[in-house]
């Protein structure tokens, strides 16, 4: 996040192509076969799509607060300034939250995934976990209300007790370890190891939350057998697993690429699935037999100029001064925000802009005011 303050857009840092539509050979070393990536490069809206629905599969991403009670050194802090630099003061609270829903349901949002930072330290986490019924009951067409957290912050038992009597239907769980010994975010220097993560938060979610969808987020930084092992861990818990490939943020760029698809070989082999292109969102999953995908592997879209496809993905909204603002570009245009207030009060018109750039590249601003 080295140049969020610059008011330039700089692309320089992304590996030139000639042909952004291609991706690796599909032959990899094993002999296994796995689909090639179909990017879409950054382009505006096509004259087909509209401003007034949120593209793709609907998704509304809402951070809570940029605050995080861990440092990885790749956050992305969902298109914020890395939670250990954040120091606007921002205002989030039930009320806003209910506005920002209101005003996305007419757009035709029908998840709605709770982030940070790590939502687990919002202040009022508890009541927004309350409250998610109520919502569920005012806006039927949004069928999937998540929450994606370390899950640190829910050792807390009374933080941990509205979790799992809330009417959320899944959580994603951040753990990149479980190797001996180590935190199960090994890239922060903060947390807490891997074992006390398992045994004090996620087998006493899984004992209360059975019927509701639980999977570990790995981020893969390179680490094949370290990933591994947490994928094993999760298809041992009967849980599912998705990995995502590092991320570059603002000027770094990271080239794990070709390890990242040996991962998706070694997976695919040990647990008997078949690596498919699931084109909606240009992703490789791992099918069983029964048609269920356990294991899911994204890639670093931005490494190959992906925005079509990102913007399939979500529509990220953060905590800004004044209000909500969108984040067309959450990677490499972070000082780049749509305001979605206008005198202090939620705008049709900033929320249609917002739809109609969002994953347009870090060029988005370009001919805008």
């Amino acid at each position: 996040m080295r140049s969020a303050e610059s008011s330039e857009t700089d692309a320089s840092w992304l590996p030139s192509t000639s042909h952004p539509g291609q991706s690796e050979p599909e032959l990899l070393s094993g002999g296994l076969s796995l689909p090639l990536f179909k990017n879409v490069p950054p382009e505006r809206c096509s004259p087909d799509e509209q401003r007034n629905i949120i593209p793709g599969r609907g998704d509304l991403r809402i951070s809570l607060t940029a605050k995080c009670n861990l440092a990885c050194n790749y956050c992305h802090n969902e298109g914020q300034k890395a939670p250990w630099l954040h120091g606007r003061k921002t205002v989030v609270t039930l009320q806003t939250i209910d506005e920002l829903l209101d005003l996305a349901a007419r757009y035709g949002v029908r998840s709605v995934k709770f982030s940070g930072g790590d939502p687990g330290m919002f202040p009022d986490i508890v009541g927004v976990l309350k409250v998610v019924g109520s919502w569920r009951e005012r806006y039927p067409g949004i069928v999937k209300w998540g929450i994606a957290t370390n899950g640190v912050p829910f050792l807390n038992r009374r933080k941990f007790e509205a979790l799992v009597t809330s009417d959320l239907d899944n959580i994603s769980i951040g753990i990149d370890s479980v190797e001996p010994g180590e935190r199960s975010k090994p890239s922060s220097p903060t947390g807490i190891p891997s074992k006390r993560l398992v045994d004090e938060f996620v087998l006493p979610l899984l004992a209360r939350w059975s019927d509701r969808a639980i999977k570990f987020d790995i981020v893969f930084t390179g680490e094949l057998h370290q990933t591994l092992n947490v994928i094993r861990a999760a298809r041992e818990l009967g849980i599912n697993a998705s990995v995502i490939e590092v991320n570059g943020v603002m000027e770094r760029a990271h080239l794990v690429r070709a390890q990242f698809l040996e991962l998706i070989r070694l997976a695919a082999e040990e647990f008997r699935l078949e690596p498919r292109l699931h084109e909606p969102l240009n992703e490789i999953y791992l099918f069983d037999e029964r048609g269920h995908t356990p294991i899911k592997f994204y890639q670093d879209h931005c490494r190959d100029h992906d925005c079509g496809h990102c913007r399939m993905i979500h529509l990220r909204v953060s905590p800004a001064a004044d209000g909500w603002a969108a984040v067309p570009c959450f990677l490499q245009a972070q000082a780049r925000t749509i305001p979605l207030a206008v005198n202090g009060k939620l705008n049709t018109s900033r929320f249609e802009d917002a739809i109609e750039h969002n994953g347009c590249g870090p060029q988005w601003p370009s001919g805008t005011s």
